[in-house]
């Protein structure tokens, strides 16, 4: 056995348990927390345009980064009008639509998969360089679109609430 093909055995409960934690949050009620809305919002633009500047010279696989960020966004769209919305006194809830989010997540994990099992068959050193495959490119932004549309609309709804509360306060 080599000793990537170790690192990876070794490595694969951790995995295996955060892709678990993972799809465990798109099926139930969580806090809303006003920090991963914003870092949401944040982080995923800047990570987006970081690679669409490493993906100008390679046009194919920036065509399905940009592709799969704009089915992304759509599915998170689709995704926030079947979230279900809820205020406890003064916290917030909301309970994600769990067959979209499960869709992303899976597509998402099945090209990590494909992509151990390349790097565990093939070696890391005749891996392709990474952004080289459309269609990693074209998940990733599927899954950064979901997520930058799930936490921009979050952050919408938050800053709605809060904009009431200041206004019930005043009147």
């Amino acid at each position: 056995m080599t000793q990537t093909q170790i690192i990876m055995l070794a490595a694969t409960p951790l995995i295996a348990w955060r892709v678990y934690k993972r799809v465990q949050r798109l099926t139930v009620r969580q806090k809303s927390r006003m920090w991963r809305h914003w870092f949401g919002v944040s982080f995923l633009p800047t990570l987006l345009l970081a690679l669409i500047v490493m993906l100008v010279k390679q046009p194919m696989s920036l065509a399905t980064l940009l592709g799969g960020t704009a089915a992304g966004a759509a599915l998170g769209f689709a995704a926030l009008r079947r979230v279900r919305f809820e205020r406890v006194g003064a916290d917030y809830f909301y309970t994600p639509y769990a067959p979209i989010g499960m869709l992303v997540a899976t597509i998402f994990i099945v090209r990590v998969l494909y992509r151990l099992f390349e790097m565990a068959t093939l070696g890391p050193q005749q891996l392709p360089a990474f952004g080289s495959s459309p269609l990693t490119m074209g998940i990733l932004g599927v899954v950064a679109g979901y997520y930058l549309m799930g936490a921009s609309g979050l952050l919408r709804w938050r800053l709605a609430a809060k904009r009431e509360d200041m206004q019930g306060r005043i009147q």
